[in-house]
């Protein structure tokens, strides 16, 4: 039986993708969801749709994770239309490509924004809430590029690292009231963004290839293990970095 969850959660860049498996996963086990979107308000209430047709209340929520206000501001009304919030799930993203040579100054502020500072800033306004009502959980989608070199991708990998670090620290310092913290690096998960790739089915097969379980996630798969880890069946889970990748970062 899938572990159920009790209480309502925010989950960032919920319309589509990896935050839209989560969302949808998060109801499927009984919670009301709040979806936040950068610009595709289309998409969003699509997913809002998904979420009341499985019973549960669902909030559409603009906002910019890279933004400062932002970030507390999503959680305020989150909570102003679902009540207090028992999970968190920090998955929107936002990424400049480049070598170490290649980044600016504006682009490497603008992921490491995007993501440490966002978790940040998301959890600062959300753990009084969980604080007051028992406690809660923390699930930010990092990725393998933490502690592996990717070709273009030294800002992003430095901002998820960062994003992991920030994990630990949220762990043992909402350990007493309650609250968990854990990440999911995902593997190759073919998204329709994933899809907008040049050659992307090459890509797909490739990590395959490499993969003991033979070939590239889908979204539902990054979504169930995000809503085990908020639910109480992982209660003494916290301060983790699980990689959901078919087990691809293996060595061999």
């Amino acid at each position: 039986m899938s572990a159920e969850l009790s209480g309502n959660v925010l989950v960032t860049g919920g319309s589509r993708g990896i935050g839209r498996a989560c969302a949808l996963a998060a109801a499927r086990r009984g919670a009301d969801v709040a979806i936040t979107y950068l610009a595709n308000r289309e998409a969003a209430e699509e997913t809002a749709e998904e979420i009341r047709a499985l019973g549960r209340r669902a909030a559409v929520v603009q906002g910019d994770v890279g933004a400062v206000d932002d970030n507390p501001r999503m959680v305020e009304e989150a909570v102003a239309e679902l009540g207090p919030l028992r999970y968190l799930v920090a998955n929107a993203s936002g990424s400049t490509s480049g070598t170490t040579r290649e980044l600016t100054v504006e682009g490497w502020d603008q992921t490491i924004s995007s993501h440490a500072r966002s978790l940040l800033l998301l959890a600062q306004a959300a753990m009084p809430s969980m604080s007051a009502n028992g406690g809660g959980s923390i699930v930010a989608i990092t990725s393998l590029g933490t502690n592996r070199a990717y070709k273009g991708y030294a800002g992003l990998g430095a901002a998820k690292a960062a994003t992991e670090s920030l994990v630990v620290y949220l762990a043992v310092e909402g350990g007493p009231d309650g609250i968990r913290a854990n990440c999911v690096r995902p593997g190759v998960v073919i998204t329709d963004r994933f899809k907008k790739k040049p050659r992307w089915e090459e890509i797909a097969a490739a990590a395959g290839e490499k993969s003991p379980l033979g070939r590239a996630l889908t979204p539902n798969e990054i979504g169930d293990p995000v809503a085990f880890l908020l639910s109480d069946d992982a209660r003494m889970i916290t301060g983790q970095m699980i990689a959901v990748d078919a087990g691809f970062g293996l060595p061999g």
